[in-house]
């Protein structure tokens, strides 16, 4: 992708850029809930998940859904795949919000809402005998009809189990949550989640002021003081469309009027807000650049930082290459730990 779409640098590549790894022209497309999202997994740089010991194929399994085909034509049917999380002994057993990824297929356009059914099914034969368990068990009747009722909107989903979930205490509550807030947020139209019970209450919330709810604070707007992650740049995330990233950024995202490239189009916040800029692949965001000092990553990384500087910010991950325009410079790529994140480098 830096071959061909190649936003120009700041002298001694005093840059940082977020990307994906794809090619131009190329993006994979998903759906979560009649909302297009991409269908590479959304990322933090603190996740909880882990960088599974499995193969993908020993992991995948051939649990497959099909929706059913009505007048829709079988050849036009696509299948989606979709991870599902779960906590993973033994691990979980001390971390209650330790969770690893498993996939499911599905041809449903509701993928969302197909990746929560498959998590109240549980982990299949052969994932229960690597340590995957169960995070979610419903019992009793429904009081709606359904196991669960779920809503996305302007960035929250919300899910409301319409049975009872069966807890022993805080640590099946919190790997309940985590579970699911994990299997939710791999989508990009999904920033913030809220899970809860039968009766409309925060699951697992011993407090009774439902903190769960008051806590979704006003919509992150996007502002130069807002924290560059390994998805994106405050609430905008790698796989929006333009169109996604205007509604979350609560500004207009416009072309940068710099655009040679048909296939990577560059686009800026059109409130003056310097040093921003997305590549746009396909429709959708592919890259965030930021050439400005005053951005940071969320562990406070920035440009002109020193390398020991960025190397002790992320010990371990930090991959270095030659540059190929700077004799004797070099990139500093980070690279995540998570199976989950193991898509998207910062750079």
């Amino acid at each position: 992708m830096l071959n061909h779409c190649r936003l120009p640098l700041l002298s001694f590549c005093l840059v940082f850029t977020v990307w994906g790894i794809s090619s131009c022209g190329q993006q994979v497309q998903d759906t979560a809930e009649s909302s297009e999202s991409s269908q590479a997994v959304t990322e933090s740089e603190s996740s909880t998940e882990s960088e599974s010991t499995e193969s993908q194929a020993e992991l995948e399994q051939t649990r497959t859904k099909q929706a059913p085909q009505s007048t829709r034509q079988s050849s036009e049917v696509t299948s989606k795949k979709v991870k599902v999380f779960f906590p993973k002994t033994p691990n979980s057993n001390t971390d209650f919000t330790y969770v690893e990824s498993v996939w499911r297929t599905t041809t449903n356009e509701g993928i969302a809402r197909f990746a929560i059914e498959e998590l109240l099914e549980g982990p299949t034969d052969n994932e229960s005998s690597k340590g995957f368990i169960n995070a979610v068990q419903l019992s009793g009747s429904s009081n709606c009809g359904e196991d669960f009722t779920l809503s996305i909107s302007q960035g929250v989903a919300k899910l409301k189990f319409c049975k009872t979930v069966v807890s022993r205490g805080v640590g099946d509550d919190a790997r309940a949550i985590s579970a699911v807030q994990a299997t939710l947020k791999q989508f990009s139209t999904v920033q913030s989640v809220i899970v809860l019970d039968r009766d409309g209450n925060c699951l697992g919330d011993q407090s009774g002021q439902n903190l769960c709810l008051t806590s979704i604070k006003k919509q992150e707007k996007l502002t130069a003081n807002s924290k560059l992650a390994i998805k994106g740049i405050g609430p905008v995330q790698v796989g929006m469309t333009v169109e996604e990233a205007s509604r979350a950024a609560g500004v207009k995202i416009v072309t940068n009027g710099a655009n040679t490239n048909p296939e990577c189009v560059y686009y800026k916040p059109a409130d003056k807000l310097e040093g921003i800029n997305f590549m746009v692949t396909g429709d959708r965001i592919a890259r965030v650049d930021i050439t400005t000092k005053g951005i940071t990553t969320i562990s406070g990384a920035g440009i002109g930082d020193t390398e020991a500087r960025i190397k002790s910010l992320y010990p371990g991950q930090i991959e270095v290459t030659p540059h190929p325009y700077v004799e004797e410079g070099h990139y500093l790529t980070f690279i995540p730990k998570s199976s989950a994140d193991k898509n998207y480098r910062v750079i």
